[in-house]
Parts: C-alpha cells; structure tokens; sequence
C-alpha cells in the first residue's frame, strides 16, 4: 500500500499544480498562499471530525463466536480495513501539500531579499525550520497521550490557521513597504513579473532588465542600481495557456530551470533509492523491531543536529568565500565518493556503508540544496519564483520519488530478495550519481556562462 500511495503523490502533485497556478492568476501570492494553508487546515480538521464522528457511533459486539463492529444497530466485519482509504488519502495529500506550502513561503523570502541578503539569512531561516520540525516530531508522544490521535489532527489544522494568519501579516509589511511580490495578469490568462524593487531598491515604477539567466521579463534589477529602460513585456511571458504550457515557456527563456528540472528529478531518484538501500540493510542487521527503531531514530537526530549546523555555521560562512552555484558540482560529488565506497566494500561495511551514503544525502537536502536552489531563485524573476519552481518542486521532485519507489516495489515483487540484491542496488545507485554528476555540471554551466 505504502509504495502504492507513494506513486500516487506524483498524480496528484500535477492536479494541484494546475489548481495552484489558478488560485495564483486569481489574487497573486498572497491569495495562493492563504487559500491553500486553508486548505490544508480545512483537511486536517474534517478529517479529525469523520474519525471523532465514526467512534462515537461505534461499538465491538460478538457476533456468532467473533467481534465486529456496530454501527446504529448494524453490524459490520473487518472494520479496521474503513481507515485504509482515509490513511491512504491523507498521505498523498499531506506528502504534495507540504511540499506546495513550503516553496511558496521560500517563494516569498526570495522575493522581499537581494541575493546579497540570501546569502546571509537563506541558511539560519533553513537552520529554524529544522529546529521547529525537531521540535514539533519530539512534541507528538506529548500530544498524542495528552489529546489522543484525533486531537493532533485538530492541533495540526490550527497550526495551519496560524500559519495562514502570520503569513497575511507578512505580506502586509511588505505591501506597505512597497515590496509585495505580485505579478500582472494577462488576458491570455498568465502572469508577468511586474513586481517593485526590493528592499532599498524600491521606486515607484515597475522596470525592465535582462535576467543573467534568459530573455527579458519584466522585473526589478537585482543589482541595487536603478537602472530602467522602456521595453515592453516580451512576447513568450504574455502569449500563455495552461500552466504547463506556461512552464515550457519559462523553461525556454530560463534554460537554467530546465537543467534544475532534469536535475532534480535524477537527485530525487537517487534520494529515494538510497532511502531504501539504507532499510534494506537497517532490516537485515537489526532484525529487532524495538532495537531498529531506536536506532534509525538516534540516526536520524544525528541528520537533523548536522544539518543545523551546516545551516547556521558552516553555509554562511562557507558563501562568504564561495559562489553558491559551487554547490552543484561538490554534493554529486560527495556523493559519488560515498557511493563508490559503498558500492566496493558492500559485503563487508554493511550498515555503516549504507548508513554514510544515507547520512550524506539527507544532510546535503536538508542543508546546501536550500541554500543553493534559493541562491539561484533570488536571481530571477517573478514567474520563475511563484510558478517555476512549484512546477520543479512538484513535478520534479514528486515524480524522482514517486518513479523509483514504483520501479523498486515492482522489481522487489518479481525478483524478490536473492542473494545479488544488494549489488544491483548499489550499481544503480553508482550510475544515478554518475547520471546526477552530469546534470549538476550542466546546470552549473549555465549558471557560469551567464554570471
């Protein structure tokens, strides 16, 4: 069920970007933004109310010799299978969602910032958001014994009511600003990137400049001069149909998204095939459920204490002395010198092997990707924030992920486990980093090309 759910997050992702690019067109960011926080709060508490509503009305009665469950006088076996859909459901939506919400907010902080900024606060903000998911996983056992499972769900959809509130009072400070990222709609039904200068760049007209990394659009120059001229919008931003019609347009005056896009769809590959080496071989060392899980969860504290202090420390400082756009070429290759390790001395390392590669990739994620994809997106414009990267979050990533868990569970039910497994594991693996070595050196030279 679970790879099955997993595949269905791509499907899914596409339909809500279709249906986030609507609410985008209708009322901007803000209104995006606002709409589907709501949402997401709507779901949470709706569903915590059908389970409230659902144990109230039910009993456990014998019924010839076994238990099943009553509801209003009618009996009913296999009960427990009622909650699968539910689960199923919530998983896909929770696994796309999540992922909408959190670009839309880095969408906001890369709009309000000069790279110069971004180079500075890109990594804490990052740093803060490892801590508060930290936190927040710790704090479950507490709600949940303190409120059971139904009110978590209720506490997680009026975080999101908060979340909805605090993230209208932002774009307020920067509508009275003056820095309120919006774009104009277009009666070909898109969205041109006609935002105010950021910051201390702030002027009362809307100019036009050259992006480093495509065509003109029509956005404020990021390099705190106010240099305008009077071109008009080019033609690919305003001739426009559905959003991936509008995505292939932005692709082909931003080359530099297109290589992301092929890049991440391979990284997530990987990410998700080394995901599932490390608990194929965490299942064969530790074959105590309790043991096992105690350590994946010490493993994963490990993760998390590491990237925060990448996020806080190291990238800071770390982006005083090196362009962001190095971080492309070094992560393959860490991760190229992790896999080829694990790959020669499988047999014999084990858990540590499969552990170092995990550990690598995870960190990497949860620490100099964001600082890179959000280095790179402060450089472009509007459409390229607000649309472009949904489309390679959602699209992208979802479908890397989804992809591979589909082709291992499909390869595992025909092949099962035999005793070459493990080294056809790991040979994927070395050719996805290989695979994903070649993009990031692509992506990397458009980026050095267009400096």
């Amino acid at each position: 069920t679970l790879p099955m759910a997993v595949g269905c997050v791509s499907p899914f992702s596409v339909a809500l970007l279709w249906f986030y690019a609507a609410t985008l067109d209708r009322g901007g960011p803000s209104y995006a933004l606002r709409t589907h926080t709501l949402i997401c709060a709507g779901v949470q508490i709706v569903s915590g109310w059908i389970l409230k509503a659902f144990d109230s009305y039910l009993e456990m009665e014998e019924n010839g010799g076994a238990v099943v469950a009553v509801v209003e006088n009618w009996p009913f076996s296999r009960v427990k299978a009622w909650s699968r859909p539910l689960l199923f459901a919530l998983f896909v939506f929770q696994n796309a969602y999540v992922q909408l919400l959190y670009n839309q907010h880095w969408a906001f902080i890369s709009s309000v910032l000069t790279p110069e900024e971004g180079n500075r606060v890109f990594a804490p903000i990052a740093g803060l958001g490892s801590i508060g998911s930290t936190l927040a996983a710790g704090m479950v056992s507490v709600f949940v014994a303190r409120l059971g499972l139904i009110g978590l769900l209720h506490v997680s959809g009026a975080s999101y009511i908060v979340s909805a509130i605090l993230a209208d009072v932002a774009f307020g400070m920067a509508r009275v600003g003056g820095f309120e990222p919006r774009g104009v709609s277009t009666k070909f039904g898109g969205l041109t990137s006609a935002e105010p200068k950021r910051n201390d760049e702030i002027t009362t007209t809307t100019s036009t400049t050259t992006s480093s990394f495509g065509n003109k659009g029509t956005y404020a120059p990021m390099n705190g001069t106010n240099e305008t001229t009077s071109t008009t919008t080019c033609l690919p931003c305003t001739q426009k149909g559905n959003v991936f019609q509008q995505a292939r347009a932005l692709f082909r005056r931003f080359p530099v998204l297109g290589a992301l896009f092929l890049e991440t769809i391979v990284s997530q590959c990987l990410s998700s095939l080394v995901n599932f080496i490390y608990l194929y071989t965490l299942k064969a060392t530790i074959t105590d459920d309790a043991m096992r899980a105690g350590w994946s969860g010490n493993f994963y504290a490990w993760i998390n204490g590491v990237s925060g202090i990448f996020q806080f420390f190291a990238i800071p400082v770390l982006l005083k002395h090196v362009e962001a756009h190095r971080i492309w070429l070094f992560m393959p290759t860490l991760m190229l010198c992790c896999t080829l390790f694990t790959f020669a001395t499988f047999r014999s390392s084990g858990l540590f092997g499969a552990s170092a590669s995990f550990f690598a990739i995870k960190t990497m994620e949860y620490s100099l990707r964001v600082a890179a994809n959000e280095t790179l997106y402060v450089s472009l414009d509007y459409e390229s924030r607000y649309l472009g990267k949904k489309v390679i979050s959602l699209i992208a990533g979802k479908f890397g992920k989804s992809a591979m868990a589909v082709a291992l569970s499909v390869v595992m039910v025909l092949y099962g486990d035999r005793p070459d497994t493990m080294w056809y594991l790991m040979a994927t693996a070395t050719f996805f980093t290989f695979l994903w070595l070649f993009w990031s050196m692509r992506l990397h030279s458009l980026i050095e090309l267009n400096k």
